[in-house]
């Protein structure tokens, strides 16, 4: 396929910005495509903080669109943070020191091997476990729904008496599969219980998934930056990483992965099209139609990591490119970690045409689950209290998301930058040039605070001036606190 540049001129209020849209699929809706326009001329720096946007009627005119669709663009933006609403007065670019954008990432490069675990192992081999938690992604433990998971440990037990201290054998328990494939089914999702594997976690999905499809010394294409648990996973199987640029709005870019394909032949794709780890970004419906499309061409299988997935929405949550899986090319993970029980490590994976090679692994590993926890996860998604839960889970996480922002912004030195995430509570920031992202972590840690430093989510010396935070606790006193100690170190590094 090949890459389309276009490079045009655009004109905002008599300001002359030049643009490469090259990024941007033909098919974007137009008011995406506006936006996208937009930001590029906002992070070109001609408009200055306060200066006004061009107006919606003028940007309908000319973009040849109707208004409502240039109010969308420009509503975007507003909901990015990136430009604020006056009353009677127009859109005018906002004063706060955020934006989103691409993370660095060079010339499409070949496969590199994966040597994280010696720098995750000298990172968190001194990290006690009562950390002030901005690093870890997990939710805070009294965000959970505490009550309702013991009542549903109690109804299980009784139920399930003494074989409740058993083993669940592959692929799991019927009831909870049967739980999982029904919720699924509401997003479009193209499996059914009989093609789900219970798993010890989203983590053991995904080695199932490259052990079915991979061999060692295989190149997988990941997302730049990438969830350093993947790397792990890459590094323990012997199998390099193939990096590919990733948009913090749109997600994977896939003009690069089709180029990276043609150049390198992948064995599988590793992705989480759907709240991305650090950057929280979620392809369009559309993209994510056009992934799946791409990859079933080249006969490539897409592993699909949606950990973060029941996070994503306002009500109904997006539909996963396994909804537009046809042919079984995409293996779907997921798991309740990040939103109901961590400690239960309730995972699975529909594994459609590798159906029986994961089963396979599934048997000859760590095969064995625990019915009692099983049992007890499909009573919860069968009584109603996990979507009473993720309501209220998803209210909090936003509300800490912008406490930790606003404290950010507040704290950190002139130069830092914020990618807001579109949903979920990660928070990617980039911190001035000369800031090393390591040395601020082993100084959070000596004051007693967890931060995740930009070099655990690449393969290669890269993101040595990234940080990623936990967003998904109560912001508190003392964890505000905890981002203001972050910035001053930020700022005697600075010095």
């Amino acid at each position: 396929m090949a890459l389309i540049i276009v490079c045009i001129v655009r004109f905002i209020e008599n300001q002359t910005v030049q643009i490469d849209m090259s990024a941007l699929p033909l098919s974007s809706p137009h008011y995406r495509r506006i936006a996208e326009s937009l930001r590029h001329t906002l992070a070109s720096g001609v408009l200055r903080p306060g200066d006004r946007m061009i107006s919606a009627r003028k940007l309908a005119e000319r973009e040849q669109v109707s208004l409502p669709t240039a109010l969308e663009a420009l509503r975007c933006l507003e909901a990015e943070g990136l430009i604020i609403a006056r009353p009677r007065s127009g859109y005018f670019v906002s004063p706060r020191n955020t934006e989103r954008q691409i993370p660095p990432a060079p010339a499409l490069s070949g496969p590199v091997p994966v040597t994280l675990a010696a720098v995750a192992r000298s990172l968190f081999s001194s990290a006690e476990t009562r950390l002030i938690p901005l690093g870890a992604a997990l939710p805070d433990p009294n965000w959970l729904p505490t009550e309702a998971l013991q009542r549903a440990l109690q109804a299980a037990a009784r139920r399930l008496d003494a074989h409740g201290q058993s083993y669940s054998l592959p692929p799991g328990r019927a009831d909870l599969r049967n739980k999982i494939a029904t919720r699924a089914a509401q997003w479009g999702a193209r499996f059914g219980a009989d093609n789900l594997v219970i798993t010890a976690g989203a983590t053991q999905a995904l080695r199932l998934a490259l052990r079915a499809v991979c061999q060692p010394g295989d190149a997988v294409a990941i997302e730049q930056p990438a969830y350093f648990g993947t790397l792990l996973l890459l590094e323990d199987l012997g199998l390099k990483a193939l990096q590919i640029p990733t948009d913090a709005t749109e997600g994977l870019m896939l003009a690069p992965l089709a180029d990276a394909i043609k150049q390198h032949q992948p064995a599988a794709v590793l992705a989480s099209p759907t709240v991305q780890n650090p950057l929280g970004a979620s392809m369009p419906v559309t993209r994510k139609q056009e992934l799946v499309a791409l990859l079933e061409r080249a006969g490539i299988p897409l592993i699909e990591d949606d950990v973060y997935g029941d996070l994503a929405g306002e009500g109904q949550r997006p539909p996963a490119c396994k909804a537009f899986d046809q042919s079984g090319n995409v293996i779907y993970c997921s798991s309740l970690s990040k939103t109901l029980a961590p400690g239960w490590r309730i995972g699975w994976i529909a594994a459609g045409r590798y159906h029986t090679q994961v089963l396979q692994a599934r048997m000859a590993g760590d095969w064995a689950g625990t019915p009692l926890l099983e049992a007890a996860t499909s009573d919860v998604l069968a009584s109603g209290d996990y979507d009473r839960h993720l309501r209220r889970l998803k209210v909090r996480v936003a509300e800490g998301v912008r406490a930790v922002i606003a404290r950010v912004e507040a704290r950190f030195p002139p130069g830092t930058r914020v990618t807001p995430p579109e949903a979920g509570f990660l928070l990617w920031v980039k911190l001035p040039p000369q800031i090393n992202a390591l040395e601020v972590h082993c100084r959070a840690l000596a004051l007693g605070i967890g931060v995740s430093p930009g070099p655990l989510f690449s393969p290669e010396a890269a993101l040595q001036n990234f940080l990623r935070l936990n967003c998904a606790n109560q912001p508190t006193a003392q964890l505000l606190n905890a981002v203001d100690q972050i910035g001053a170190i930020c700022h005697a590094l600075m010095a």
